[in-house]
């Protein structure tokens, strides 16, 4: 089967890896990253003309994907050309998120009037070597994660729970942050996170506070969401 059937084949519609991250309002799709130029409009070739065949493979699929979902919501195929400062780009009374890792793509979309933001993480399920796990999680986390049986392997939950989130709130607020600026309560058995945003900022959005997410380790991969209503 190629890429372009599995995309369009119904029989690949109705449950997907990230679906169990988000609630009824929240239509998803997934696949394989592979090239398909042929299914892009010119303005998204144009803007991967110069990419390496791995971004364009991953980029192409992404889109495709997102169009497939967003059929989903009633809603005819559209250019996706992100934003220039790299933000996906969705149409009017939608929001969305994209992700992808070396050989899984995943999009999640939803009416505006239903949700008004989503996040969205894929990454290998891997150890993180220590100058990383420093880097993304804060004393606090890392004093958490030697309570785990594998904190170096761990660590990617926090990774991608903090990616997720700022996907989440970067559409909302054009805001930067970066992942000591983001703490998070994690409960590893129960596959769920919560947020706190701990960077003092001038204007801080309430929901700042009260976000929460899920995770779920699956086929060597950790896929993180939450969606904000």
């Amino acid at each position: 089967m190629t890429l372009q059937d599995s995309i369009r084949s119904p029989r690949l519609s109705s449950r997907t890896k990230v679906q169990a991250l988000f609630g009824v309002d929240v239509i998803t799709a997934e696949a394989l990253p592979e090239l398909v130029d042929e299914q892009l409009y010119a303005d998204e070739r144009a803007h991967v003309s110069n990419a390496v065949p791995k971004r364009r493979a991953e980029f192409g699929t992404a889109r495709v994907c997102a169009r497939r979902a967003l059929a989903q919501l009633g809603l005819p195929p559209v250019s996706l050309v992100p934003y220039e400062d790299r933000a996906p780009r969705w149409p009017d009374n939608t929001v969305g998120s994209i992700s992808h890792t070396k050989n899984y793509c995943a999009v999640a979309v939803a009416l505006a009037s239903s949700v008004r933001s989503l996040g969205l993480d894929v990454e290998e399920d891997r150890a993180l070597d220590f100058g990383v796990v420093k880097a993304v999680c804060t004393p606090s986390e890392r004093r958490s994660l030697t309570l785990n049986q594998d904190p170096s392997h761990d660590a990617v939950l926090y990774f991608g729970a903090k990616e997720a989130f700022y996907k989440c709130q970067y559409p909302l607020t054009r805001t930067f942050l970066d992942f000591q600026d983001v703490e998070l309560d994690l409960d590893i058995a129960r596959g769920t996170f919560r947020v706190r945003v701990i960077k003092p900022l001038p204007a801080r959005p309430e929901w700042f506070d009260r976000l929460t997410g899920r995770f779920i380790r699956r086929d060597g991969l950790v896929l993180c969401g939450l969606e904000l209503h």
